[in-house]
């Protein structure tokens, strides 16, 4: 299962958080999420591979936040 941590920008404390938790955690295939709202860090763990990191990163955008992967995560092997 891969895990992935992005920084997110504009976090507005914790019901934005919640938010964002919500939203990712309703995808089929993420198994755990975790928004650390002071930092900007979301920490996803998820089955698949690039195809599913890159519907977290748009689901991620929906909610309205920019976003950079953290080093690595251009890595991830379908």
């Amino acid at each position: 299962m891969p895990d992935v941590t992005l920084v997110v920008r504009e976090l507005s404390g914790a019901e934005d958080a919640e938010r964002l938790e919500r939203a990712l955690g309703r995808l089929a295939f993420v198994e755990l999420v975790n928004v650390d709202p002071e930092k900007g860090l979301v920490a996803v763990s998820y089955e698949g591979g690039q195809t599913e990191l890159e519907r977290i990163e748009t689901a991620i955008e929906e909610a309205g936040h920019d976003f950079e992967r953290s080093p690595g995560a251009d890595h991830i092997a379908d």
